[in-house]
């Protein structure tokens, strides 16, 4: 066993600068999954300076400015676009969600409509009346008291779960102000610094970090680097575009809380497959209990659904045709692993992450192991 793990251990770390490199890597997983409540401003500063950073580059390619110049535009801009979503848009989906959730409590105590009738009868009746209208003999199985029933147990356990969601997981993260004023402060300071200073930082990381042997890190970068610049910017603006489509195509259609129903479509897409899927449903629902089984409800499932064939045939194949190289298995492994060790940030670079891992992999540096010298001896001395 000892010798097995010898010879693998020479296989793969045998390579100058491999050992080092490796140590580097647990070294930052362990330091940003133990001590992320420390470092947590640090590594999203870090990872929003980088994504601003074709920004820079782009501007003194075009401009001819200086690093620290171009870096105070890119940093301008990027703080009135967020400035400009907190005062404009921010406020309404928050309203909107608040709006859903005094919903979901009247929904949970059952409360009457205006013609007398409890929540449940009414979403069983129309459910019923539907289900006289199906060929037989499928109206003769199901009698309207195993519809109030099932409707009752499927409401009972959503608005659990979803209440459970809301207050002791999106509410908490919500009103930790002290914690959102900090990262409002010092996240854009160290930002700037960042981009500002992005060749010294540079020099001091590889330095003191990888003193001997800089040549793995040299190999490997320009073959991640494009594809995950290109993957986040491709997502971000999948984000935006996708949040402003479903949202004003909710506002056309009359749909209620529409800027909250087209947010939650637009980060849906963060999560390939199990996002789109997950936010469905509360669409689908809001716009049954608005309309019921109607021409509109048709029109808004009709309208979502070619919104999403559009997506995921148009729109993400021009955004990721040099990213998306993953199959559905990895990216659902590195969304659950991630997501799991960092939450949002997790699901958010999952991708990415996977596709440095997956570098690693392939282009990892191997050495040969010569055989010991002892079996040629014996088979010769035979």
């Amino acid at each position: 066993m000892i010798s097995l793990f010898r010879h693998w251990y020479l296989r793969h770390f045998s390579a100058p600068g491999t050992a080092e490199f490796a140590l580097v890597l647990i070294g930052a997983f362990i330091i940003v999954y133990y001590f992320m409540w420390l470092v947590g401003p640090l590594v999203v500063a870090l990872c929003l300076a980088y994504c601003l950073d074709w920004g820079v580059r782009l501007l003194i390619r075009r401009t001819r400015l200086s690093r620290r110049c171009a870096s105070a535009v890119i940093m301008g801009l990027f703080v009135g676009f967020a400035s400009g979503i907190l005062v404009f848009i921010a406020p309404k989906v928050l309203q909107q969600g608040n709006d859903f959730y005094q919903t979901l409590q009247q929904v949970g105590l059952n409360s009457s409509s205006s013609e007398g009738v409890s929540f449940d009868d009414m979403i069983s009746s129309r459910i019923h009346d539907f289900i006289v209208e199906l060929p037989d003999p499928i109206p003769s199985m199901l009698t309207k008291d195993d519809v109030s029933s099932f409707v009752e147990r499927c409401r009972t356990a959503l608005l659990a779960n979803i209440t459970n969601i809301v207050k002791y997981q999106i509410m908490p993260s919500v009103v930790n102000t002290l914690s959102w004023l900090m990262y409002m402060v010092i996240v854009p300071i160290f930002m700037f610094l960042m981009l500002a200073n992005k060749d010294e930082l540079k020099k001091r990381f590889g330095t003191y970090l990888m003193p001997s042997n800089q040549t793995l890190i040299h190999e490997f970068w320009p073959k991640i680097n494009s594809q995950i610049e290109g993957y986040i910017r491709g997502k971000v603006l999948h984000v935006i575009i996708i949040a402003l489509v479903n949202t004003l195509a909710f506002m056309l259609l009359g749909v209620n809380y529409a800027f909250l129903l087209g947010f939650g479509v637009g980060l849906s897409v963060v999560i390939p497959y199990v996002g789109a899927i997950i936010i469905s449903i509360p669409v689908l629902l809001v716009a049954f209990f608005e309309f019921g089984f109607s021409g509109y409800f048709g029109a808004v499932c009709a309208v979502y659904i070619l919104i999403q064939i559009l997506d995921g045939n148009v729109l993400t194949p021009i955004l990721f045709s040099k990213a998306m190289n993953l199959d559905a298995f990895s990216i659902l492994t590195a969304i659950f692993v991630f997501g799991g060790l960092w939450g949002f940030w997790g699901v958010f670079f999952s991708i990415p992450l996977a596709t440095f891992i997956r570098t690693l992999f392939v282009y990892w540096p191997t050495c040969e192991v010569m055989p010991e010298k002892s079996m040629p001896l014996r088979l010769s001395d035979k």
